[in-house]
């Protein structure tokens, strides 16, 4: 009982501490350039949260772009008049889809405690969407390619990152190293929800100047204002990602068989 006690401790100090490392160099180095990989992989998630919306909405998704400064780009289209409320669920998918993934990563990775199978998840699902949604070449011409900096170049951009990323992850998943696998999906998972939680509250303060933004596309066809819904998918992200967190710490761990 005392051995499976302390192992539920260690796994405790080790999650928070990856947790709080990450969280320190996020805030100190997130905009360096040596952790442009991990905004990629941030938008990347974002970007398909929209497309994800999209299509259980009934959109076609035509394509999923990042850039190399970080931004990126979903494209879809809709049949008839666009309803209301799919315009409000695509608009939110973005950051508070980001957060949710970033909080059951989590979970998951502590949960399975391995990690093994956390990062094949992580794998998979970046591989899902590049082959869905990432085209070899786009046209990033128009207003919202203007706006979110994508340009032709980044549909072979986008593609070379989803399959680097990809095998990457899925190398992590069957490379012998447990601490390695647990440590970089929470990592990776912290980053998601620090990077949508951090985008948020920059949307916010976009949304009070009258910027364009996501929220700005739900105000538009709301009563709320694009401060209004900032603020609420900020709430929503930040419970996401407690959630997650709390659940992985308040509870003895699993073991994968």
């Amino acid at each position: 009982m005392a051995t499976v006690v302390d192992a539920a401790s260690e796994d405790r100090r080790e999650l928070a501490t990856t947790v709080g490392v990450t969280a320190a160099a996020w805030l100190v180095f997130s905009s360096a350039w040596p952790l442009l990989p991990v905004r990629w992989f941030v938008t990347l998630v974002h970007e398909a949260g929209h497309a994800v919306a999209a299509t259980l909405l009934g959109g076609d998704v035509a394509s999923v772009t990042v850039n190399r400064h970080g931004g990126g780009l979903t494209t879809w289209s809709y049949r008839g008049d666009l309803p209301t409320s799919t315009t409000v669920l695509v608009a939110s998918a973005g950051y508070l889809g980001a957060a949710v993934v970033g909080g059951v990563m989590i979970e998951l990775a502590s949960r399975l405690r391995s990690g093994r199978a956390a990062a094949a998840v992580l794998g998979g699902l970046v591989a899902a969407i590049g082959l869905a949604w990432v085209p070899w070449r786009f046209d990033g011409g128009g207003a919202f390619g203007q706006v979110s900096g994508s340009s032709s170049g980044d549909g072979r951009f986008s593609t070379v990152f989803w399959i680097v990323a990809a095998l990457v992850l899925l190398g992590l998943a069957v490379q012998p190293s447990e601490r390695l696998r647990r440590v970089t999906v929470v990592a990776l998972a912290t980053s998601l929800c620090l990077a949508s939680i951090d985008d948020l509250r920059q949307v916010l303060d976009i949304s009070s100047r009258g910027g364009h933004s996501d929220a700005a596309a739900a105000a538009d066809v709301t009563p709320l204002s694009s401060w209004m819904w900032s603020a609420l998918w900020l709430i929503g992200g930040l419970a996401a990602c407690g959630a997650g967190l709390w659940s992985a710490l308040a509870r003895d761990r699993d073991r994968e068989p």
